[in-house]
């Protein structure tokens, strides 16, 4: 019986950090898709002013329009992506805490 609790121990600290590498890896993901949006930002000003240059003024102000949106769309995902982060992250603990609550269920019935 002491053996299968030690077992159950080391199940259970297992499942906490197979969850704590998986949000650390979600948030990870996070901050590379935020760093991809500045890049992408910053390549279509840099777009915008040849544009610009080449004289296509259609074009270049329709670009134009949609890059004056970037910064303030770009703060809105980064802030949903937050959000989702939070939200998937204590979706894990309630799994990884259902996962132990069953653990020891199973336990206290042997």
């Amino acid at each position: 019986m002491h053996g299968a609790g030690l077992d159950e121990g080391g199940l259970a600290g297992e499942i906490s950090r197979a969850y704590e590498r998986l949000a650390g890896t979600r948030r990870e993901l996070v901050a590379a898709t935020d760093a991809l949006s500045d890049h992408e930002r910053r390549a279509r000003v840099d777009n915008a002013d040849t544009l610009l240059e080449a004289k296509n003024e259609r074009t270049a102000s329709l670009y134009l329009d949609g890059i004056l949106d970037t910064p303030e769309h770009a703060k809105l995902l980064s802030t949903k992506r937050r959000t989702e982060l939070a939200h998937y992250e204590a979706r894990l603990e309630v799994e990884r805490l259902e996962l132990l609550v069953r653990l020891l269920e199973a336990s206290s019935r042997a």
